[in-house]
């Protein structure tokens, strides 16, 4: 079974990478300025993948570290994608929290 969490339960949202050079950097702050101009109460960050915070409800990582992520953070919602330019997973997301639905893990 897929693991989901509710929209009104997700405090912070990681966009995981592997070196944190670039593309996932801007991938970030996408998400941080759709959050913001939603004016929802939630934490987006970025971070290494093999060091995802504990306080982190939905992990956002490119599927070729998707594995890793799910290891390190077992207890969060993986959301991976296959393309920095079209996030699926950002709307999902941004449909949740604004009509306080689920998230639901992806692939």
């Amino acid at each position: 079974m897929a693991k989901s969490i509710q929209a009104s339960e997700v405090k912070k949202i990681v966009i995981a990478c592997e070196a944190g050079m670039g593309s996932s950097l801007m991938v970030t702050n996408k998400l941080k300025k759709k959050v913001k101009e939603a004016n929802l109460p939630v934490k987006v960050e970025h971070s290494p993948a093999r060091s995802i915070p504990k306080d982190a409800q939905v992990v956002v990582v490119h599927k070729g570290l998707a594995k890793l992520a799910r290891e390190k953070a077992p207890w969060a919602v993986v959301l991976p994608f296959d393309n920095f330019m079209n996030i699926p997973a950002f709307d999902v997301i941004m449909n949740a929290l604004q009509s306080n639905g689920q998230i639901e893990e992806i692939g």
